[in-house]
């Protein structure tokens, strides 16, 4: 399919890019909260089963916080996903307004529905991501090859892989009797620990991506509406000059 002739117009992710970097330092605080509540529960565990409440009220208190905390890190989580994939689709459509013969190895829609697909988001997110910001330049940037992206691009990755296997072992903990909920706490607290991370990482990626862009649009003149013409200085009637009269 040929690139059409007339370039894509560019729509700011920089709203979408500002919420979703308000909701990652939010996840980041409220998976601290939860570290810090987990803390606790180590050294005031639940009640059991044999116990009332009012035996351990420390540890009931302790638990009910936890639970409520997990339960408000879940809604921030679910809320950053579809900010995020919300900012990815808008950022790799606007590669199209920069240079129009520029093609993408992920479109708009792959580089989000790849975040679904089994095996596939190991990989292909990752590579969607680094083409956005690589092909967020100038069009006569990568003349020779691509530019590299910064360092936090594949540590956001790695911590992002690392904590989603380390949030997957400690949900099945959880769950499995013949482990001790000690043993969970642990597991859910080092994956607590790789999502701060993460989320820092994530952080500078959509920082980098979103100021890449706003810079090439503004050098593209991309981003606003054409200047009116000044207004006239010369504000006086033009002279009439009489016909002259026929003799």
């Amino acid at each position: 399919m040929n690139p059409s002739p007339y370039p894509a117009p560019f729509n700011s992710a920089h709203g979408r890019a500002r919420i979703v970097k308000i909701l990652l330092v939010v996840g980041a605080i409220a998976a601290g909260v939860s570290l810090l509540a987990e803390t606790f529960s180590l050294l005031f565990p639940p009640p059991t089963d044999e116990q009332d409440i009012a035996d351990n009220a420390v540890g009931a208190a302790v638990a009910l916080i936890v639970l409520l905390v997990a339960l408000f890190e879940l809604i921030v989580y679910v809320s950053t996903v579809v900010f995020f994939l919300m900012w990815l689709y808008r950022a790799a459509d606007n590669v199209r307004a920069f240079d129009k013969w520029r093609r993408l190895e992920h479109s708009p829609g792959w580089a989000v529905g790849s975040f679904f697909i089994p095996f596939i988001n190991l990989v292909v997110p990752y590579r969607a991501v680094r083409e956005v910001w690589q092909k967020s330049g100038l069009p006569d940037e990568a003349t020779l090859a691509e530019p590299s992206p910064p360092a936090s691009f594949p540590a956001w990755w790695t911590f992002w892989l690392l904590s989603s296997f380390a949030g997957n072992i400690s949900m099945r903990l959880a769950f499995n009797e013949n482990v001790s909920p000690d043993t969970a706490t642990k597991v859910s607290m080092v994956a607590g620990i790789l999502s701060i991370v993460a989320a820092l990482y994530a952080y500078l990626v959509v920082d980098s991506i979103d100021e890449r862009q706003e810079a090439t649009s503004e050098k593209l003149r991309l981003g606003g509406f054409a200047e009116p013409p000044p207004p006239p200085t010369d504000l006086s009637m033009p002279s009439v000059r009489p016909e002259s009269s026929a003799v």
